[in-house]
């Protein structure tokens, strides 16, 4: 409720404000981004309550009980929640968006989230629900097997979910929040087809794992424009078959390996970028 009737109309109050760059707010595909946000209040929604339902209900016939470490959380202060919750949530979603971006297979459904041309809080939405769901699962796994505060968990997800739209933002801020977190300018970088910054930048609110492991690409006095792809459809319906027909001219083609390994590609042209 937050999120669908709260900030997501909030944000773009802000990125009119505070723009990082001057874009239009009705922009092609933002129809498409609406749908993405509101149909997945039933088609995502169902999913992941398919699966949460089912792990509550091990994890209460289960709780501090069987593998190691399994309900650790459940009697541990609440800052050991509060660092795990930030640790699990992290690990996950970094691991992840990693994984989207070099397996073949996984990074045709990843691909509908970054086919977006004008990238705003709007864009967030624009994800495959198979692509959705896979961020979500591991995390879920873990909460379930150590069980921490419920209340923690819900902070974090909600805290998860506004950042997630702020980041995406058209939205100025201080350039040193980006050392930080994923800001807008940070993420941008993400989105990018500049070709020093593809495959970077994949933490989700604080980005720490990106500065440990060498991913992160943040320059000062510049601002990436050019994003998405122009032949990618914006249509919803389109968005959720047109992966699984890539998947299958990629076997067609080149069997069915080359799903799971990624294929050399050709030097990407430089695209333009623009100072502050």
């Amino acid at each position: 409720m937050l999120s669908l009737y709260g900030w997501i109309w909030l944000i773009p109050i802000i990125e009119r404000i505070m723009p990082l760059k001057g874009q239009q707010l009705i922009r092609p595909g933002i129809i498409n981004d609406l749908i993405h946000t509101y149909h997945r209040v039933h088609l995502w929604s169902m999913l992941n309550a398919a699966l949460v339902s089912w792990l509550v209900a091990y994890s209460l016939n289960h709780g501090e009980q069987g593998p190691y470490l399994r309900g650790a959380l459940i009697n541990a202060h609440w800052s050991v929640n509060v660092i795990a919750v930030l640790v699990f949530g992290h690990v996950t979603f970094y691991a992840a968006h990693l994984a989207c971006h070099k397996v073949p297979l996984l990074w045709q459904f990843h691909r509908v989230h970054h086919s977006s041309v004008k990238l705003d809080s709007f864009s967030t939405s624009r994800f495959h629900i198979i692509d959705k769901t896979l961020f979500a699962t591991p995390y879920l796994m873990l909460v379930t097997y150590f069980q921490p505060d419920p209340g923690i968990v819900f902070l974090f997800v909600s805290f998860n979910d506004f950042w997630g739209r702020y980041g995406h933002g058209n939205i100025r801020d201080p350039h040193w929040l980006g050392y930080v977190m994923s800001n807008p300018k940070f993420h941008r970088w993400h989105h990018s087809n500049h070709p020093d910054a593809i495959d970077k930048n994949f933490s989700a609110e604080f980005n720490f794992l990106d500065w440990i492991f060498g991913t992160a690409y943040y320059p000062k006095e510049e601002i990436p424009e050019n994003f998405g792809s122009e032949e990618y459809s914006n249509n919803i319906i389109v968005q959720h078959y047109q992966p699984f027909l890539d998947c299958y001219r990629i076997v067609k083609n080149d069997g069915w390996m080359a799903l799971l390994r990624k294929p050399k590609t050709s030097p990407v042209k430089q695209q333009p970028v623009t100072g502050n």
